[in-house]
């Protein structure tokens, strides 16, 4: 297999990660071309449209869980990791939005590849955390399945207040943006709920 193939295969897998919460900047760096495409692509990552996606898809893999759907948990994993690059920059980016990803980006880029803190414990953590996130939900049965989904809300609270210590101006329109995706994502859930039961 050549170095095109290779290219070609670790490249999407790699931005599909950094969605999941790999830090593919440090881990992926070794791979011609991908740092390239990782920060055009972050680019678009300043659309909040796209962070309106993360608690909505969150909230699809919850669901799909508690169905016990690997079809609708397929879907919201893609929507997590790909979401983040699906909508264009705007043109008049808010202020919030530029400097948060601005300001995530140096997280994501610290000089140690291999720093615990930024790089090996959200590579490994968040995923392992999804994934048991997943079987959780899908071996509870009902109502206790519900509190896993309340534990994502919590998680994505989390994150937010992480976020609003990168920078305190962006505490009301990142609890905005995340209230869409949560209001999204629960009548989708009620859509989902009436129609495969």
């Amino acid at each position: 297999m050549g170095l095109k193939a290779i290219r070609t295969i670790i490249i999407p897998l790699a931005l599909v990660l950094q969605g999941l919460g790999v830090n593919t900047p440090m881990i992926f760096g070794f791979v011609p071309g991908y740092r390239r495409v990782f920060c055009r692509l972050w680019e678009r990552h300043k659309n909040p449209v796209s962070w309106v996606c993360r608690p909505f898809f969150g909230l699809v893999v919850g669901y799909g869980a508690i169905l016990q759907s690997w079809p609708v948990i397929v879907i919201g994993v893609l929507g997590i990791g790909t979401s983040w690059f699906w909508f264009p920059k705007l043109k008049n980016t808010p202020t919030w939005a530029e400097e948060v990803i601005n300001k995530e980006f140096e997280v994501l880029t610290p000089h140690n590849r291999w720093d615990l803190r930024r790089v090996v414990l959200p590579s490994v953590g968040l995923p392992v955390g999804l994934a048991a996130l997943v079987c959780l939900l899908w071996s509870l049965s009902y109502p206790l399945n519900w509190l896993g989904i309340l534990i994502t809300v919590v998680v994505v609270v989390m994150k937010i207040v992480w976020s609003t210590r990168l920078q305190r101006s962006i505490l009301r329109p990142l609890t905005w943006v995340t209230l869409i995706g949560f209001g999204l994502g629960a009548l989708v859930g009620a859509l989902l709920f009436a129609f495969c039961d």
